[in-house]
């Protein structure tokens, strides 16, 4: 890691619920991460495992009717954004941190053009005219490979293509230059080429900016590529962190390993024939209820009778990798 990188962002036992009439879903339930500035932190696990929640929780993005964040900090720049007023946080959101979120369709307001939602954040945050905001929301739709920005900022979301609406959503990300940008699956429910071309944006502006990316997907292929360090999640917790590198080559919790069995690889076949995949065994648990235990042990190769009645902690291995498991010495 180079000498000239600090801590960008820590949040130290961030705890999200939900509280639904079947009880109260532990989302996220004590994390800690460290994002470096200019670096690229990756966050990988099953769908339901958190890992979007922890983005919204970072952003104070969660419903109040039916979530709240319940402890923990956040800090950024040394400040708690979990201590900042309202007023305050709107200066964070959007500009210092920016978002891209899982499904730009949804994300974008059906009802106004994209120039004006992107030049709307030009205006709130850069205290800029009218016509200064739409001129630089064309310069910013041409920037991230938009053709004819001229005519595409007066274009509804509907009008766009899905790869179109990410590099929208991207431009709006960009226009305040933040510090740190949450990737949500930004390549989601994209063509192979175009998950390719919006990855190469991301990494092109985060070397031009000098920006963090916390890079959330499910993809390991994407996180080998980008990713300097790595965290897996799952069933609300981080259950091993290092530098991505060393998670691929000496992962070892057993979920990670399963993870990386599971992937597919080139030219390996079974005796007929025909490939197979790993599976983990056993599906991800509820996260309501008083969990007892690792939450992995039901599915665990590696379960004893401890596994099911005490919770691990998050314990380093090595210096810069963390593994939360029992039985480490077994894996």
């Amino acid at each position: 890691m180079s000498e000239n990188r600090s801590l960008l962002l820590s949040s130290r036992n961030l705890k999200t619920y939900f509280y639904t009439y079947d009880g109260t879903v532990r989302a996220v339930d004590g994390v800690d991460l460290d994002i470096d500035s200019g670096t690229t932190y990756g966050l990988v696990g099953e769908s339901g495992c958190g890992k979007s929640v922890t983005a919204l929780s970072i952003l104070r993005l969660i419903p109040s009717e039916i979530g709240r964040i319940v402890s923990g900090r956040i800090m950024f720049h040394g400040r708690d954004l979990l201590t900042l007023n309202a007023r305050a946080m709107r200066k964070v959101r959007g500009n210092r941190i920016a978002m891209i979120f899982q499904e730009p369709m949804t994300s974008l307001n059906p009802v106004f053009t994209v120039g004006r939602q992107i030049s709307e954040t030009l205006r709130l945050h850069q205290a800029m005219k009218k016509r200064a905001a739409w001129k630089e929301t064309e310069d910013l739709l041409n920037r991230v490979g938009i053709p004819s920005p001229k005519q595409r900022v007066k274009d509804y979301p509907h009008q766009l293509s899905g790869g179109m609406r990410q590099r929208a959503m991207i431009a709006m990300a960009m226009a305040c230059h933040p510090e740190l940008l949450i990737a949500d699956e930004p390549t989601t429910a994209l063509d192979v080429t175009i998950q390719a071309q919006i990855l190469n944006l991301i990494q092109e502006l985060k070397e031009e900016l000098g920006m963090a990316v916390l890079l959330i997907t499910h993809n390991f292929g994407i996180i080998a590529e980008t990713a300097e360090r790595t965290a897996v999640m799952y069933a609300g917790q981080i259950v091993e962190e290092s530098d991505t590198r060393t998670l691929f080559h000496s992962p070892v919790h057993p979920y990670t390993k399963g993870l990386l069995r599971s992937l597919p690889r080139m030219g390996e076949k079974t005796r007929d024939g025909r490939k197979k995949l790993h599976e983990i065994s056993g599906i991800v648990p509820k996260l309501t209820g008083n969990r007892k235990g690792c939450a992995f042990a039901p599915r665990c190769v590696l379960n004893d009778v401890h596994c099911f009645t005490t919770e691990p902690e998050l314990m380093e291995v090595e210096k810069g990798h963390r593994v939360r498991c029992l039985n480490i010495g077994n894996a």
